[in-house]
């Protein structure tokens, strides 16, 4: 659908996509089953090469960055509000890498009506 793209912007490192679309992602693993594959992948699919990530398991989040990021995405389209701006800091601190990325990963296809 046309508005799954609406907050997507051109990167900048080259148009080469490599992987699998998460457009619809969201919903469609458990939560558990994502974490899984992030920290070994092939333990939940034995024939992939995608790379695992266990930092995202020790990391924290200190939600430092999000507001300036936010603003900035708020400039190229994506309509956060003040307040969410003004809360962003909190809402975020002390969150784990994995559980954000998840959390992401999780609403992925399912904000628009009619794209699950």
């Amino acid at each position: 659908m046309a508005g799954e793209q609406v907050y997507e912007h051109n990167f900048l490192w080259g148009s080469k996509r490599t992987g699998p679309d998460l457009a619809r992602v969201g919903g469609r693993y458990s939560d558990d089953w994502h974490r899984a594959h992030l920290y070994n992948p092939r333990d939940v699919v034995p024939e992939s090469i995608m790379p695992a990530y266990p930092w995202l398991f020790e990391n924290t989040l200190d939600g430092d960055a999000t507001p300036a990021k936010m603003r900035t995405l708020r400039q190229l389209g994506v309509p956060y509000t003040d307040e969410d701006i003004a809360n962003a800091t909190d809402d975020v601190r002390g969150t784990q890498e994995i559980t954000a990325l998840v959390a992401y990963l999780q609403q992925l296809g399912t904000v628009l009506e009619g794209t699950r």
